[in-house]
């Protein structure tokens, strides 16, 4: 799949997309919180954060591999959710006193970042646009790959 940055070039790599790189910054920065104690020593709650701040990047990776709008989009639903989990388990944390309530609103922006970021990225996926453009990459695909065979020479004897 192409899709578009910002300035119009096109993008081949998941780790290019603005919603992979905002989940990225918000899951780096919930890894360092959860490096510092009381956190670092409960190993049942950090594991639950962690693990649904490491999902959105996965999901958004995954759905990119699949070359696909509509399925894409579910890998994309899937990554807003994982964030949306995240930040209930950070209020978990205000609640048994592991971090402050400054602490979590700080979180909670990267984490509204992220879900800005992925919601852009569906609304694109949902779109008349993204199976136009779809359609278009699997055509040159095609076409390349019977180009490349067009060009190889045949190489069985002639009776």
């Amino acid at each position: 799949m192409r899709v578009f940055d910002d300035m119009g070039r096109g993008v081949d790599r998941f780790t290019k997309l603005r919603a992979w790189q905002a989940c990225d910054i918000y899951k780096k920065a919930v890894y360092r919180l959860c490096e510092q104690p009381p956190l670092a020593q409960d190993w049942k709650r950090r594991d639950q954060l962690e693990g649904s701040v490491r999902g959105p990047c996965a999901h958004v990776a995954e759905g990119f591999g699949r070359f696909n709008p509509p399925d894409n989009a579910r890998f994309v639903v899937m990554a807003r959710a994982s964030l949306m989990e995240s930040q209930n388990h950070l209020g978990d944390l205000v609640d048994r006193g592991y971090i402050t309530e400054g602490e979590r609103l700080a979180l909670n922006k990267l984490a509204e970042t992220a879900l800005k970021e992925t919601t852009g990225w569906l609304e694109y996926l949902q779109s008349p646009e993204a199976l136009r453009n779809a359609r278009r990459a699997r055509e040159r695909r095609i076409a390349c790959r019977n180009e490349r065979r067009s060009r190889t020479p045949n190489t069985e004897p002639e009776p």
